[in-house]
Formats: C-alpha cells, sequence, structure tokens
C-alpha cells in the first residue's frame, strides 16, 4: 500500500527533518525507503509519501513507545491518507 501522510508539526520542519533522516534505518524496514518523498508545505507541516508499506509493520513501529516518545517533542499530529494509482 503506498501512503500520503500530512503531519502537523510541534516543532520547526528544520528539527522534525532531521530526526525524519536519522530514522531511516527503522523506516526503511516498512517500506520502499528508494522511494520516499518528504517535503514542507509550511511552517507547520510535513509531506511524506512512502509506497509498499508493510502495514502491520508500520502499525508496530507507531506503537512502539521509542518511537512516540521520539515524535512526542515534534509532532502534533500525523493524518494518513492511502494512495491509489489511477488507471490510464
Amino acid at each position: 500500500m503506498d501512503l500520503q501522510l500530512i503531519i502537523k508539526l510541534k516543532s520547526s520542519y528544520e528539527e522534525w527533518h532531521q530526526t525524519f533522516v536519522n530514522h531511516v534505518d527503522v523506516r526503511s524496514k516498512i517500506c520502499n525507503e528508494n522511494k520516499t518523498l518528504v517535503a514542507k508545505a509550511n511552517e507547520s507541516t510535513a509531506l511524506v509519501t512512502i509506497f509498499d508499506v508493510d502495514m502491520a509493520g508500520m502499525g508496530a513501529m507507531m506503537a512502539d513507545p521509542d518511537f512516540q516518545k521520539m515524535n512526542e517533542p515534534l509532532v502534533e499530529e500525523i493524518s494518513p491518507y492511502s494512495i491509489t494509482p489511477l488507471k490510464p
């Protein structure tokens, strides 16, 4: 499954982005990291698109207390949306 994540930030985008970059080893276990896209939408919102997501693995990662502790000072809310490619 492919997902678009809208991430409402408590921190600056730059601070959140550095943490996101440093989390690559964990993230690469649940998605195709080579296709991952990340962008700053505005001062308080990040956009992340991830592909070929292992949904059970993502759920376990997001429920992990270490992940929650890492994100608590940085992230207010993560809103995931599934992406379905349009057929030509």
